[in-house]
């Protein structure tokens, strides 16, 4: 286990900083003992031939439902576009790694910024966030045509 001393050279952080970054690790370290998660890939960087777009996952878990994508934040909150950005993780591994399909969902981890907080969240699927991103890649196409015009 890391100490405090290191995380502060290491991350040239205060020793307040350091200590929350620990006790979060800390809480994670308890969950993921208990999660019967195995950490099966890790930075997954991938294109998306079919929708143009790339991205690189955290993790890739496997579950007893089979594997599973993991992702990691460090927020004090959740918000839609995690979502999304999950979801689009999905077809990543899907377009490049067709025989292994992910059927374990989608796992959360997120890491508060002001305090030692870790919290898990789990869905799954994640169907209307990936309609959702298909719709913001057509935007994104569409506003470079319509910048073209002007």
């Amino acid at each position: 286990m890391p100490t405090i001393k290191w995380v502060m050279e290491k991350f040239n952080c205060s020793q307040e900083i350091a200590t929350r970054a620990l006790k979060g690790f800390e809480n994670f370290l308890s969950w993921f003992s208990m999660s019967n998660l195995k950490v099966a890939f890790t930075e997954f960087e991938a294109v998306s031939e079919e929708y143009q777009f790339g991205g690189c996952n955290d993790l890739v878990f496997e579950t007893n439902n089979g594997l599973a994508i993991g992702d990691l934040k460090t927020s004090n909150s959740i918000y839609p576009d995690y979502l999304i950005q999950i979801a689009a993780y999905k077809q990543l591994w899907s377009e490049n790694h067709p025989d292994q399909p992910i059927t374990g969902g989608f796992h959360l981890l997120r890491f508060s910024k002001d305090h030692a907080d870790f919290a898990h969240h789990y869905w799954a699927e994640l169907d209307t966030a990936w309609e959702q991103f298909k719709l913001f890649r057509a935007a994104y196409d569409n506003d470079k045509l319509l910048k073209k015009r002007v």
